[in-house]
Order: structure tokens, then C-alpha cells, then sequence
């Protein structure tokens, strides 16, 4: 959940809750793919004006097993309705890569339903 710890770190160090306050700049988001369903809520009331993410497909959970929540089946056109501009595969096959090394890895997946489990 690196969206929910960067933006507020982003609020912290700028004494607002309101990243697109008055008298600030246009804020972005970058991360490594469309937000879990906990950081997409998070990034629609932060107040950034434009995410940019590798991809937004089924790949991440198909790949490491992720589970990611209940995505809004509309949820590109809910960031523009709120005012907040999408950009999307940005280095998304470097993205892909890393999710399969990660999965490779054998790491500890955290699945919140489902508690941890190994991928």
C-alpha cells in the first residue's frame, strides 16, 4: 500500500490533507500499477491531479497472486470525473518483469481475505 504511505507522507510535510489545494502545485502519483481498492479510495480523496501507472489490466493478480479488492469496474472513468488525469503503461512490460521475479521469489504474498499465504 506504497499510495496510501506516499500520499501521506505528501500531506504530512505539506500540512494539508488537500494535495490539490488552493496555491498548490498539480500533484501526480506514480506507482507500479492501478491502486488496490483500499489506495484507489485513498487517491481520490487525496487531491492528486493525475496518476500514472504501468498498467492497469489483470496482469499483477494473474502474475503474483495479489489480491487487490473491489476495483470499480469503471474505475478510469471515476479519476476523470473527480478531476484526476490518468496515464497508463508506462514501462509496463519492466513492470510485468518485476512481477514475475517477485513471484519467482517465492515471497510472502499478503491476500487481506485470505490472510498470508506463499505465492
Amino acid at each position: 500500500h506504497a499510495e496510501v504511505m506516499a500520499l501521506s507522507l505528501a500531506q504530512n510535510l505539506l500540512g494539508t490533507f488537500d494535495l490539490g489545494g488552493a496555491g498548490l502545485p498539480d500533484h501526480q502519483l506514480v506507482v507500479n500499477w492501478r491502486p488496490c481498492a483500499m489506495c484507489y479510495g485513498a487517491t481520490l480523496w487525496s487531491g492528486v491531479r493525475k496518476v500514472v501507472i504501468a498498467g492497469g489490466g489483470p496482469e499483477l493478480e494473474d502474475i503474483t497472486g495479489f489480491d487487490e479488492g473491489p476495483i470499480h469496474p469503471d474505475w478510469r472513468n471515476e479519476l476523470k470525473l473527480r478531476g484526476v488525469d490518468l496515464v497508463e503503461d508506462v514501462l509496463k512490460e519492466d513492470a510485468i518483469q518485476v512481477f514475475h521475479e517477485f513471484a519467482a521469489s517465492n515471497q510472502l504474498v499478503y491476500n487481506g481475505r485470505l490472510g498470508s499465504t506463499s505465492s
